[in-house]
């Protein structure tokens, strides 16, 4: 094995990190992502497991190294699985009869609101053979990390904290989730998309105009930011998640200046899921809705209201997102025993068991973006007291933001950090319904 040594073992890291995110399609003969042979081998993680006690960088290289090699195992069969959604054309016969991938029947749902319904409908009807797949790679993906000696929450899952943080908001959040009167795909979508709430939004969903709706130059002074992607505009929320995609690549720039990688870069992403949550709030605010998208006061409650409905219907898949990871980690017959309660309470309607994962996806990271959500509506609103309702516009308070980004990655979240983001996530959202 060759020589080892932690900043140059952490340097090849952060060169892998960058590989693997580059796209399939852009590699000579479309031949998915490798790392180094050095670093699966299964004495370099010998070796930083045995250097814990006296190197501080250690546990990290060590979480990313798990990272990493997870990525690069599985990277044919997440091929395989969007392959499945995007390319295999699947038979339907409502509100047409024709031959459309299952991404493309999400897409017309998400486009065309009177035949929503029945695209969800065609969805649900020809989604089976993909949760088959979805269910077997959870499986492996667990067997997989056993043979590693750890665990998948080792290296994508925050804190233990999270779950129980996710059933309790869900509990919590009920009554004001069932004024919202969603019993079945459609209506979750329709509160999601918050269509009605479409005063203010720029002619264009681009990275630019999501940059440009921030206002404030100081938000990206210095930094160089990558190029970053933002959804289609379908309804207000795709400018919410355009303003959480700016975000997120605020934060990975400010975090391109700082050293070692593995501390500087967290492993979970929860502080970029954090920052991103905290500006995709922005439009929950009145101020910001005044200020920034140019509405009226008279305006601004029917739109606060679309938007609250959104926020809360998003933050409570995310929740489900959570507790269904640790569904699909527990084999089929738990999933088949448990999932028709969790999803009845926490969307309003029962998933087929054959869906589960299928129609609302669970990625490694997803119990961070949950997390970064209370984080950020509980800074949301100590920036609130601190600088007032505009702080957005205030050029102390983006400085504190934007130092907060030079220093290393927070420490995990605890449950008293989640519960004061949820109480801060529910007086702005419930005020606002």
């Amino acid at each position: 094995m060759r020589e080892l040594e932690s900043f140059s073992f952490d340097r090849a890291l952060r060169d892998a990190a960058r590989e693997l995110q580059r796209p399939t399609s852009a590699r000579a003969g479309g031949t998915p992502p490798a790392l180094p042979d050095w670093l699966e081998d299964e004495e370099t993680l010998h070796w930083l497991r045995e250097s814990r006690t006296k190197d501080p960088l250690a546990p990290a290289l060590e979480a990313w190294l798990l990272r990493l090699r997870e990525q690069a195992h599985f990277a044919a069969r997440r091929g395989e699985l969007s392959r499945a959604q995007r390319e295999v054309p699947r038979p339907i016969s409502e509100p047409e009869q024709a031959l459309r991938p299952l991404a493309e029947l999400l897409r017309l749902s998400l486009a065309r609101p009177r035949e929503r319904a029945a695209y969800l409908r065609s969805y649900f009807s020809v989604s089976a053979e993909l949760g088959e797949l979805v269910r077997r790679l959870w499986e492996e993906r667990q067997v997989f990390a056993e043979s590693l000696g750890a665990s998948l929450d080792s290296c994508e899952v925050a804190s233990s904290a999270l779950l129980p943080a996710a059933r309790a908001f869900i509990t919590e959040t009920r009554a004001a989730f069932e004024t919202l009167d969603i019993h079945e795909p459609a209506a979750l979508l329709t509160a999601l998309l918050a269509e009605s709430a479409n005063e203010g939004w720029p002619a264009r969903l681009t990275p630019r105009s999501m940059l440009d709706l921030l206002g404030d130059a100081s938000w990206t002074h210095g930094l160089h930011l990558r190029s970053f992607t933002v959804p289609e505009a379908y309804g207000a929320s795709s400018f919410l998640l355009g303003l959480a995609q700016a975000g997120r690549a605020i934060c990975d720039a400010a975090s391109a200046l700082r050293s070692p990688f593995v501390l500087s870069t967290d492993v979970f992403d929860l502080r970029r899921h954090s920052v991103g949550a905290l500006l995709g709030m922005l439009p929950l605010s009145a101020a910001f809705a005044v200020r920034r998208l140019g509405l009226s006061p008279q305006r601004v409650g029917d739109q606060q209201r679309a938007l609250a409905r959104a926020a809360l219907s998003d933050l409570r898949v995310a929740a489900y997102r959570v507790v269904l990871r640790e569904l699909l980690l527990g084999g089929a017959r738990r999933l088949r025993s448990e999932l028709p309660e969790l999803s009845s309470h926490a969307l309003g309607f029962e998933l087929p068991f054959e869906l589960a994962g299928v129609f609302i996806r669970v990625r490694p990271r997803d119990s961070q973006r949950f997390a970064g959500a209370l984080l950020a509506a509980g800074r949301y609103e100590r920036l609130v007291q601190s600088h007032d309702e505009d702080w957005f516009r205030n050029p102390r308070a983006i400085a504190e933001l934007r130092a907060e980004l030079g220093e290393p990655a927070p420490d995990l979240p605890d449950e008293a950090t989640l519960n004061a983001g949820m109480a801060a996530f529910l007086g702005r959202t419930e005020a606002a319904l």
